[in-house]
């Protein structure tokens, strides 16, 4: 119960800082105009060189950012069931459009290749785990669906990581974005994927058993 009582401020908590970096995306729709509102410039550098693969993600991810928390309020999605499901499907539409996207532009990531590498399998797990939460969903077996969906959003909630984790960059002494995401591109989302595991294994080991059948 008290776990239940927690984890209401932190699914609010989780939900205004994915909206709040997923408003400050927009700057990249200027990039439709010419125009780079605080865009780092080895970031514009990038959306120059590969301009569809990049735009694709960075334009497409934030839906998935905003629309994610919302999956995970347990009174909405009884109160609402067609709401949940419909934002469910544009959900895992704009993940796997998104992880097309940033697994296109991996090679061309800013950091280099081993930034790239580290985008490229996160692009690869995000799309796969929410493909599969989607599969789980369509065949009813709903608490692999639910397990799936937690990691598919610890997956997306790297958005907002990466952001958090830039001005502890900076003071480390990294000169920009692209000299830290050679770190970012794993520290952004693994954090996250290990939390979700560790919350799923002890929400487990909480449950009662169900009774052995004779």
């Amino acid at each position: 119960m008290v776990g239940k009582y927690l984890a209401r401020p932190g699914l609010a908590i989780m939900a205004l800082l994915a909206a709040g970096v997923a408003l400050y995306s927009l700057r990249y729709y200027g990039a439709l105009t010419d125009r780079w509102l605080d865009v780092d410039p080895k970031i514009h550098a990038v959306i120059t060189q590969v301009p569809v693969r990049a735009l694709t993600h960075m334009l497409i991810a934030p839906v998935a950012l905003l629309l994610g928390p919302f999956q995970f309020f347990s009174r909405l999605r009884a109160k609402y069931p067609k709401v949940h499901r419909g934002s469910g499907r544009v959900y895992v539409a704009a993940c796997v459009i998104a992880g097309i996207g940033g697994l296109a532009t991996a090679p061309s990531a800013s950091g280099g290749p081993v930034a790239g590498l580290g985008f490229g399998i996160l692009a690869v797990l995000w799309v796969a785990t929410t493909l599969g939460a989607w599969r789980a969903a369509v065949q009813r077996q709903f608490a692999l669906h639910r397990l799936l969906m937690r990691f598919s959003y610890a997956m997306t909630f790297g958005a907002v990581t990466l952001r958090l984790q830039i001005p502890i960059g900076l003071a480390l002494g990294f000169s920009d974005y692209s000299a830290m995401s050679v770190w970012l591109a794993y520290t952004s989302w693994v954090p996250n994927v290990i939390i979700v595991a560790l919350y799923s294994v002890t929400e487990a080991l909480r449950r009662p058993l169900a009774p052995a059948t004779v």
